[in-house]
């Protein structure tokens, strides 16, 4: 506009500042649970909101791992239940003085949990009673003078299904037959099955945790499938092309062998995925991690909340599994438990591949910015500033590195539109970043004087 009266004429220009990024370490679970939404992933911030929401039960394998990744100090945790099919609870068969079976014991935790369930059976108070005494290790119950007469409000079958919370009953004698009481014995309840989730299952679950862009890891909960864990590498690739960079990790099986183990890193040897062993310790490395900086290694870093090893690897077998690309974890004396090597499958260091991944993530959220606003030099200025005060703050965090030698800087970066890309709407820019590599060995020279 041409001013025609004299006077200040004023224009406000909004300076382009970048979104705050999201906060590294959010973990994507995808596993069985007690309760809970179905294929929905769910936000939680503690162990507590997420036992009110899916439940407290540890033998499914969302629960089981979730505990674990908040005992480690997970910051988020996205959820995400799938449902299981072909459980069976563990049982006995009670039989009386004759050997016929009387009463069915059946086990209230489902699956493989209820296989460590003993019973105790013993004559009662009461002449012509009985008493039962059930444990799994951790709970004790005791019923002292029951009956096998259906008509006393003792009587066994409907005793424990009312009283009883490790186990329920079921009588097997004819009704028109009052059957004698259980002989005098002791066992354990056998036969449980832990219900296996389809690979269908877990492809569902994978594909909505794509919509939750915070997640950076996910975990397929207690799955050695390696069906599973091909499908959460596939995820991982995919969702990091869009920027949306993302770190898988499974676990081997319960006492697999090592040469097992080997074998399954030639084939599925990637930067997006981590298999941890031994059995039972992938939710604590995955909380251990989201706790990190995105730059430091978990090498040496002990994880909490696992009191004892699956099992023990020899120091030839640890040598094998580093080899191999596999994360495994060992005791040591003075420091717990803690992570031999913070590596993925492809043997690359996870922190490196995070500090790339910030980079990357970094960069699509300063130049979104900027669209429609390049066709200028001044613009095009303006993206490669803005780009370089992002990379510094990295610097800063010591993140990105300059070479040891100190001729190579941290980053290069470099915005620029040839003719051909100006004509085309394109901006080009190239950037180049020196993570910062834990330092895994030290080689220490002793010169004795005599």
């Amino acid at each position: 506009m041409v001013r025609i009266l004299p006077g200040v004429e004023i224009q406000v220009v909004k300076e382009i500042v970048p979104q705050q990024l999201h906060p590294a370490g959010v973990v994507g679970l995808v596993g069985t649970a007690e309760k809970g939404p179905i294929l929905m992933p769910t936000p939680v911030t503690s162990y507590r909101e997420f036992c009110e929401k899916f439940g407290t039960d540890t033998s499914y394998s969302l629960t089981k791992d979730a505990r674990l990744c908040f005992l480690n100090g997970v910051y988020e945790v996205f959820a995400s239940r799938i449902e299981a099919a072909g459980a069976k609870n563990a049982s006995c068969e009670l039989k009386d003085a004759e050997g016929t079976e009387v009463v069915r014991l059946i086990a209230r935790l489902p699956g493989e949990a209820g296989n460590n369930l003993r019973y105790h059976v013993a004559p009662g108070l009461a002449e012509g009673t009985v008493s039962i005494q059930l444990t799994n290790g951790t709970k004790f119950e005791g019923f002292d003078n029951l009956t096998m007469d259906r008509t006393s409000d003792l009587y066994l079958v409907n005793y424990l299904n009312t009283y009883s919370k490790l186990v329920s009953a079921e009588d097997l004698a004819k009704k028109a037959k009052v059957p004698k009481n259980p002989a005098p014995g002791e066992g354990t309840l056998s036969g449980g099955e832990t219900a296996k989730p389809e690979l269908k299952g877990y492809e569902e679950a994978l594909q909505t945790l794509e919509m939750e862009e915070d997640i950076d890891i996910v975990l397929a909960c207690d799955s050695w499938d390696p069906k599973v864990h091909a499908l959460v590498d596939a995820h991982c690739m995919n969702m990091s092309k869009d920027a949306k960079n993302r770190i898988g990790i499974g676990t081997v099986a319960p006492g697999e062998k090592v040469s097992e183990i080997v074998k399954r890193t030639e084939v599925l040897a990637s930067d997006r995925f981590i298999l941890v062993a031994p059995y039972g310790t992938a939710g604590a490395v995955a909380g251990l991690i989201s706790r990190l900086n995105y730059y430091e290694s978990p090498t040496f870093k002990a994880v909490t909340g696992i009191s004892e090893l699956e099992r023990r690897y020899t120091p030839s077998e640890l040598t094998e599994l580093l080899k191999a690309g596999v994360l495994a974890l060992e005791a040591r004396r003075g420091r717990g438990i803690i992570i031999e090597k913070g590596i993925s499958t492809s043997k690359e260091q996870i922190s490196v591949t995070r500090v790339a991944d910030r980079a990357v993530r970094g960069v699509k959220n300063v130049a979104e910015n900027f669209i429609g606003t390049l066709n200028t030099p001044g613009g095009r200025v303006a993206l490669r500033q803005k780009l370089t005060e992002f990379l510094m703050t990295m610097e800063r965090e010591e993140a990105i590195v300059p070479s040891v030698d100190g001729k190579e800087p941290p980053f290069l970066v470099d915005v620029y539109s040839s003719e051909l890309d100006f004509a085309q709407g394109i901006v080009r820019v190239d950037l180049a970043v020196r993570p910062v590599r834990a330092m895994d060995y030290i080689y220490a020279t002793i010169t004795v004087q005599a």
